[in-house]
């Protein structure tokens, strides 16, 4: 099996079908018009962790294969990244399990609204703390890690709000989507020189696509947001692009990048809602899908003109 089949099969399908089924189980969830969103809801709970747990294991499966050593269970916690960042292979699927399990514990949907906001705020801060906190980042590029951590925390909370908004204001079914769109600008920029880092760009595609294909067939009636039934995955994936747009400059040396594009790409999902606020909503939902499609594009357009990849 070549490079490019055991990338597709371990880091694109798997995670990519685990996805698919669990989102399947999460869009069941929905409640509907009837039900009140100051009331407990009942009999979701188990059926969230169970759906959210399918796709955190479908990532973690994923990582243990890459590494050879889905055979070997004795080593599945005993082994040492190189670097910090690679423990995101189980930082996110943690995320997505304990916004799961709070899910259950908290039944009133303002109630969970409120604690998921601060929740996804901090492990965002901690997450690319954690990512960025090693030797040779420190080392290397001191004047650059807070600088960038900053613009991290921000583009974390507005892109997870951005996602927020724009599912719970009729793109339930196409928000996905945006962060398809953000994971294929960063597989783009990082995979020319990390091929590690890369790879977790091409895992947040195929969930991102997964998770797209059950929104497209599903439905959420909730305006609130952190509740609608797809939110549990796709807004821990927004935290994982930051991560590794975040990541990128320090490791990614194949071609520089003017700072407007990198900014572009960090910001993505806030971009498109913005252009999805002032036009998209004018007009009909095909309309808001192609404004949204079309800035992704352009992005993913602009790294290949300037990257050029093919040379």
């Amino acid at each position: 099996m070549s490079l490019e089949q055991e990338i597709a099969l371990q880091q694109f399908l798997l995670p990519g079908v685990c996805a698919l089924v669990g989102c399947w189980i999460l869009a069941g969830t929905d409640q509907g018009e009837d039900c009140f969103e100051d009331e407990p809801v009942r009999g979701i709970g188990f059926q969230t962790l169970f759906g959210v747990a399918v796709c955190a294991i479908g990532i973690v499966v994923s990582d243990l294969w890459q590494r050879g050593i889905i055979n070997e269970p004795t080593e599945w916690l005993t082994w040492k990244p190189s670097r910090q960042w690679e423990r995101i292979a189980w930082m996110v699927p943690g995320c997505m399990l304990a916004m799961g399990l709070l899910r259950w514990i908290v039944s009133t949907p303002v109630q969970f609204a409120g604690i998921a906001g601060t929740f996804t705020a901090s492990i965002a801060v901690g997450t690319l703390y954690y990512s960025l906190n090693q030797k040779e980042v420190w080392e290397d590029h001191q004047s650059l890690v807070l600088p960038w951590m900053a613009a991290g925390c921000a583009a974390a909370i507005l892109n997870v709000s951005s996602l927020n908004s724009i599912a719970t204001s009729g793109g339930f079914r196409w928000v996905s989507l945006v962060m398809l769109g953000q994971f294929g600008c960063l597989a783009a920029i990082i995979a020319q020189s990390y091929a590690s880092l890369g790879r977790w760009c091409v895992v947040g595609m195929g969930v991102a696509l997964g998770a797209a294909i059950v929104g497209f067939f599903s439905r959420s009636t909730t305006k609130l947001h952190y509740v609608w039934p797809l939110s549990i995955v796709v807004l821990p994936l927004g935290i994982m692009a930051v991560v590794c747009s975040v990541l990128s400059p320090f490791f990614f040396q194949s071609h520089s990048l003017p700072l407007w594009l990198t900014g572009m790409v960090l910001f993505l999902p806030t971009i498109v809602w913005a252009v999805d606020l002032v036009f998209g909503r004018i007009y009909g939902v095909w309309m808001r899908v192609f404004l949204a499609g079309s800035v992704c594009s352009l992005s993913l357009g602009a790294i290949l003109y300037i990257t050029k990849p093919w040379l």
